[in-house]
């Protein structure tokens, strides 16, 4: 990596830390399932506090913004999602399984389990979904990320 590249690392490593725990868990009710989600506020000031154009997102589920941290937006963002939905695992990740695709991503790789992974790239994109099942529920966390390029 050159050194141009790790300081924007550090840069974006320091900008996450800096953020993190700044915000909390909102609906995103209003997100057709099989579609792109918009994480919209609790309805109070009408504006957008996460656009995410690339991701299936299920109807009915929460985004635990305490726990994601996005920069960016529409086709383009990248970190993580944390995101709360009331299917449970199995569902889930038939869902993101399937979905996934539909929008554009390649699956790279699929491990169904206790926690359960899926692996995706779009273009220059890398987006590693975790599925955990919970009470009521499961947990699935994306991190979306830009692809290393070699010698680069």
């Amino acid at each position: 990596m050159s050194r141009q590249g790790r300081w924007i690392s550090l840069w974006v490593v320091l900008c996450m830390a800096a953020a993190a725990g700044c915000t909390s868990q909102r609906s995103l009710s209003d997100t057709d399932a099989d579609t792109q989600g918009v994480a919209s506020d609790d309805g109070k000031t009408g504006v957008k506090l996460v656009q995410v154009t690339d991701v299936p997102l299920p109807r009915d589920s929460k985004i635990d913004e305490q726990e994601s941290f996005i920069i960016g937006g529409g086709s383009r963002w990248v970190g993580r999602l944390v995101v709360k939905v009331r299917t449970d695992a199995a569902e889930t990740y038939n869902y993101y399984f399937n979905g996934m695709p539909r929008l554009g991503w390649t699956r790279v790789t699929a491990v169904q389990g206790k926690v359960s992974s899926l692996t995706f790239t779009n273009g220059d994109r890398v987006a590693n979904l975790q599925i955990t099942g919970g009470m009521g529920g499961a947990t699935v966390t994306l991190f979306v990320s830009n692809r290393e390029i070699e010698g680069g």
